[in-house]
């Protein structure tokens, strides 16, 4: 990567201006005996109280669940059978949430009554957040910028400061965060680095969107190539057959879908947002054909299930009532 590149777009700082700042260099403990976490606490999923929502930190459709997961800095909620739904316990400070065919993935801080490591790395859950399976950095560094292939075991991840094991830059683990490679990007004519995407089945292929424009790889990001207009996008998602990323354009904000067969790109309807209100996620849900969901700066979550032809709020401003 060249010399002095930004590790993240000046939108895509704004999106976790309010994550934890707790210290992420605190030095590694031992590892406990198995790689499993859970608790002896009551965690249930129930009817999600009014509250208000202060930072939304990642959304995705898990495999083995119904239903859209949120990750906020105060745990999970999850907008099941037209109604939002929260934990009873171990509410952790989720960052870079990944739905996966099994589960999700994710980064953060643990719920300040958790007995887990702080920060949390980078671990996985096969039960709604009950439980996790420890993956890497246990107690190191915390990754608010996380891609996983939703049925490839591929994880990518933004290393923003160096740590015992890393020096800050992108890179890739192909087997479940054993091992990671240092990720190329030659041929990424930008001065920023932004969000990732990794493709739900073919794991050659990745994109990342930056404040100049999608760049796009058929070699698990060795090689890239800009295949948007100079654009500064700000989210992105892969379907099996189409690329979707949304940018800020003309004073707001706007949504496209590339064809990945054709490569040719066309505009999605979305409701209007202005330009201080960009979208910072979009979902796409891999067990239901063309249901996709966004969420916004300020903490707007809309869903479709046509591909983006028809759009239903279903939070505004992060209020649940």
């Amino acid at each position: 990567m060249k010399h002095g590149r930004t590790i993240l777009a000046v939108l895509l700082l704004l999106l976790t201006a309010g994550c934890s700042m707790e210290d992420e260099q605190s030095k590694k403990t031992a590892d406990e005996p198995s790689n499993k976490t859970s608790e002896a606490t009551d965690y249930t999923i129930i009817e999600a109280s009014a509250q208000q929502i202060e930072h939304i930190q990642g959304i995705g459709y898990p495999g083995n669940d119904t239903g859209l997961y949120l990750s906020s800095s105060e745990g999970l909620k999850f907008f099941k059978d037209g109604i939002w739904h929260e934990t009873t316990s171990l509410n952790h400070d989720y960052m870079g949430f990944q739905a996966v065919k099994d589960g999700f993935i994710v980064s953060g801080h643990p719920d300040k009554n958790s007995v887990i490591k702080n920060p949390l790395g980078i671990v996985k859950s096969t039960d709604k957040g009950a439980s996790f399976n420890k993956l890497a950095f246990s107690g190191t560094s915390s990754f608010p910028f996380l891609a996983a292939g939703y049925d490839t075991n591929l994880i990518y991840m933004i290393n923003q400061e160096n740590n015992d094991e890393l020096k800050a830059g992108v890179y890739r683990s192909q087997d479940a965060g054993k091992t990671w490679d240092p990720v190329s990007l030659k041929g990424l004519e930008a001065d920023t680095l932004g969000m990732i995407a990794a493709h739900p089945t073919n794991p050659e292929i990745m994109a990342m969107s930056t404040r100049s424009g999608i760049f796009y790889s058929q070699d698990k990001g060795e090689t890239v190539k800009l295949i948007s207009e100079p654009i500064m996008a700000t989210a992105l998602t892969f379907t099996e057959n189409s690329l979707y990323y949304a940018y800020a354009d003309q004073e707001k904000v706007q949504m496209s879908k590339i064809d990945l067969e054709t490569m040719e790109s066309s505009q999605i309807n979305i409701p209007f947002l202005s330009y201080d209100n960009p979208i910072t996620y979009i979902a796409a849900d891999h067990k239901s054909d063309g249901k996709l969901a966004v969420s916004t700066y300020l903490k707007d979550v809309y869903e479709s299930a046509d591909s983006g032809e028809n759009w239903k709020l279903l939070l505004k401003n992060g209020r649940i009532e």
